[in-house]
């Protein structure tokens, strides 16, 4: 994400391409329609066809048919995260006050590249970091431990990455780790954002398309990324009824960023 003397941030190209992917709708993309998404945010159809090639070559899209592109298998775990952001809140069981830590080592660390992909995994699966070389999360998702493992091995977290269940901590840890995620502050961002898309759903209508789809996309891919990263605490911990109108309100922009979206590209 690059940004404008002012202060504005521009999307890459590559945001472009990727967060069209990650709509579903349609599944796949031919050149000129990614030039032409890239116009609608003054991104130039060289840099478009440049990141294309890169995301190829890294396994992110790969091409169906002549000039036509879907996303790619290097792509497609995080994909599907995406595209589940509807039933997000889902996946969250009753809490019991148990725990689940993940721990790393020098092994673990041992690889930069391999160690940034294993912390934005942690992040994306809603862990803190509790202690030096220790994350923690509420165990409260389904599938538990087995289930977390699998999705953090999805998000390309180290394989020796050491994940447990703690189901007896003592009273000055469980107290502090309760302590690790600001509830009140998550639910406000999440409020906040959705009285935004519900504003930008009005205004949208008076726009010309290619200012209307520039600015549905933004604003849903900043909607998306908030609830797909939203930690899925329970209720002891943050309130879901933040999440769950964001949610709300994100089904009902998605339908006008999706019309608004068709009409640009036929146009």
């Amino acid at each position: 994400m690059l940004t404008t003397e002012t202060g504005e941030k521009v999307m890459s190209a590559r945001t472009v391409i990727l967060d069209l992917f990650d709509t579903g709708d349609p599944p796949a993309f031919s050149v000129a329609e990614l030039v032409r998404a890239g116009a609608a945010l003054g991104i130039e159809a060289s840099g478009i066809r440049t990141a294309l090639t890169r995301l190829k070559a890294e396994g992110r899209v790969h091409p169906i048919a002549r000039g036509r592109y879907a996303i790619g298998p290097n792509a497609e775990p995080l994909q599907r995260r995406i595209l589940g952001w509807r039933a997000r809140l889902s996946s969250r069981n009753e809490w019991h006050g148990h725990w689940l830590l993940a721990i790393a080592g020098p092994q673990e660390r041992a690889d930069r590249t391999s160690w940034r992909r294993t912390l934005r995994a942690l992040e994306l699966e809603g862990f803190a970091e509790a202690e030096t070389n220790i994350w923690a999360r509420p165990d409260n998702l389904a599938g538990g431990a087995n289930a977390a493992r699998q999705r953090l091995a999805g998000l390309n977290a180290v394989p020796s990455l050491f994940l447990i269940e703690a189901r007896e901590l003592d009273s000055d840890r469980a107290a502090a780790y309760r302590s690790l995620w600001q509830g009140d502050a998550l639910r406000a961002a999440h409020l906040e954002l959705s009285e935004n898309l519900d504003r930008s759903a009005h205004a949208v209508e008076d726009m010309d398309l290619a200012a209307a789809a520039g600015e549905t996309l933004k604003l849903g891919r900043q909607a998306i990324r908030q609830i797909t990263r939203d930690p899925l605490l329970p209720e002891a911990l943050c309130p879901s009824d933040g999440l769950a109108c964001l949610i709300d309100a994100m089904v009902r922009y998605d339908r006008i960023g999706k019309r608004i979206w068709r009409a640009y590209l036929a146009d």
